[in-house]
């Protein structure tokens, strides 16, 4: 059988290769180097060492994805059409398995070929001798990306990073823009060429701001980030994959319907998920709570993405800009603000909201302030809430409640009048809406919530009406068969059941 071996050929230095792979390139068989940029070279031509390089083919390819396969390829077929030898030798820098490309596609290729193995044999990386430059321990957090395919989303900032393949003044240029995106300009990186290689190791620690000014890029040098202060391993986990899901469903290969939406013909979408968060919330199905979350975080979620493609923001600045402010506006618990109960903390909370407005607050009418778009119940609970801040408002409960037989009285007088049907209809419904007013008031002083109490009651009557049905059904009746008086004993019923 052939056989290819692949060997890793270390960091740079003979000292750093293993003697398990000096003795596989010194046996005999043909040897092939990926390339001569790398300090091992030299020595190894000290060593009489007979081989052959493919940096001819980064001359004639358009780019390294065809360099790559053109060298998986032509092993292939020097290891078949070699009648003096079933074996060749591979050897690339560092570890096989460590960022090198032409091993994963040789892998692939030979996955269908029977008749030739692949042998690797691993050697020390790169990243071995950085962490001991470095003193980094692997257990605190550790992760290596790639400077050339790097996105904001692929930073762990809680923990230690290092960023590889930064070859140029230009890449590193590239590369800050989007570290600035996340860190600090003054936070520090660590720019290393050659690391542990005698007479070429070079480093530097500069400011994030700094990293392209440095003039000594070459294949060589990767770039170290510390984790970032006030970072958690929670950074990592995001809502990217979900993003990924809607970027694609928006791209011109996506779905039609997803495509034509914009924020205006998602509002209702908005809305109803928001209800059916809360319809699970009041069944206490901790099921389909979880279910209907990822429906609601799928519309914002969708929001975000059309703001994106607008020019407007993206994922990372919503949940930025929220959790910003929710640590802002906890002093008490992230700062050293002493608080002695809720009161103290809604009044931080205000004060805090005022301060961070500023000059862009704008002076105006109180009511201006209002979103008009609320659904009226919740309307009126805020409109309450801006007159009571500045001081109009009942005293106490009492008087809410005389202002609903008040406006009850008022609503009475008006169904007994005679005239015009819409002027009627027109005062008959303002009446009525006065009522509605006067009872929100009074559920905000007793502190309960206008719109879930409503709620809570209309799922109560749904739950005596389904009693009431399925009842009618197991007598073998129909709806034309009942009278009101024998529905309401089965009413009854469902409320001493407790439904």
């Amino acid at each position: 059988m052939k056989e290819i071996v692949v060997v890793g050929l270390g960091p740079g230095s003979f000292a750093q290769l293993s003697m398990g792979a000096w003795q596989y390139l010194s046996e005999g068989s043909p040897v092939y180097l990926r390339t001569s940029q790398h300090p091992i070279v030299e020595e190894l031509r000290a060593r009489e060492l007979e081989f052959t390089t493919f940096d001819y083919l980064y001359e004639e390819k358009a780019d390294f994805t065809e360099v790559y396969d053109s060298i998986a390829a032509e092993l292939i077929g020097k290891v078949k059409n070699d009648p003096l030898s079933s074996r060749i030798i591979y050897g690339v820098p560092g570890h096989p398995f460590v960022g090198e490309t032409t091993v994963k596609i040789l892998g692939e290729k030979l996955s269908g070929e029977t008749g030739i193995k692949l042998t690797v044999i691993p050697g020390m990386s790169f990243v071995d001798v950085l962490l001991n430059t470095l003193k980094i321990d692997l257990l605190s957090g550790f992760t290596i990306l790639d400077a050339l395919n790097l996105s904001k989303e692929r930073l762990h900032p809680a923990q230690h990073q290092i960023l590889t393949q930064v070859y140029s003044r230009l890449v590193a240029a590239d590369l800050k823009l989007t570290l600035l995106e996340i860190y600090p300009p003054e936070h520090p990186v660590t720019v290393i060429r050659a690391a542990e290689i005698s007479g070429e190791e070079r480093w530097a620690q500069v400011q994030m701001s700094e990293l392209d000014h440095l003039d000594w890029f070459d294949h060589l040098t990767s770039v170290y980030l510390p984790p970032l202060e006030g970072s958690s391993v929670f950074d990592q986990y995001s809502l990217k994959p979900l993003a990924n899901v809607l970027d694609k469903l928006l791209s011109p290969e996506g779905c039609p319907w997803d495509r034509e939406q914009d924020h205006f013909s998602l509002k209702p979408c908005l809305v109803e998920e928001t209800y059916e968060v809360i319809e699970a919330i009041d069944c206490r199905d901790l099921e389909k709570l979880k279910e209907e979350l990822g429906d609601l975080m799928l519309q914002v979620v969708f929001h975000t993405a059309l703001a994106e493609r607008e020019g407007g923001f993206d994922l990372d600045d919503v949940i930025a800009g929220i959790t910003n402010k929710m640590v802002r506006r906890h002093p008490h618990v992230f700062g050293e603000v002493a608080v002695e109960g809720t009161a103290d903390v809604l009044k931080n909370w205000e004060e805090i909201k005022k301060a961070e407005k500023g000059n862009n607050m704008v002076e105006g009418r109180v009511m201006d302030k209002i979103n008009r778009t609320l659904p009226a119940m919740l309307l009126a609970q805020e409109v309450q809430k801006k007159a009571q801040k500045v001081g109009f408002d009942w005293e106490n409960i009492s008087g809410p409640l005389e202002k609903i037989n008040e406006e009850l009285q008022e609503f009475k007088e008006v169904l007994s009048l005679q005239g015009k049907e819409e002027e009627n209809k027109a005062r008959i419904e303002e009446e009525l809406g006065d009522i509605l007013f006067a009872v929100v008031n009074v559920a905000r002083f007793a502190e309960v919530s206008p719109e879930t109490a409503l709620y809570g009651t209309i799922q109560k009557f749904i739950r005596r009406f389904n009693y009431i049905e399925e009842e009618i059904m197991a007598q073998g009746l129909k709806w034309e068969g009942t009278n009101l008086h024998f529905l309401e004993e089965i009413w009854q019923k469902a409320k001493i059941k407790g439904l």
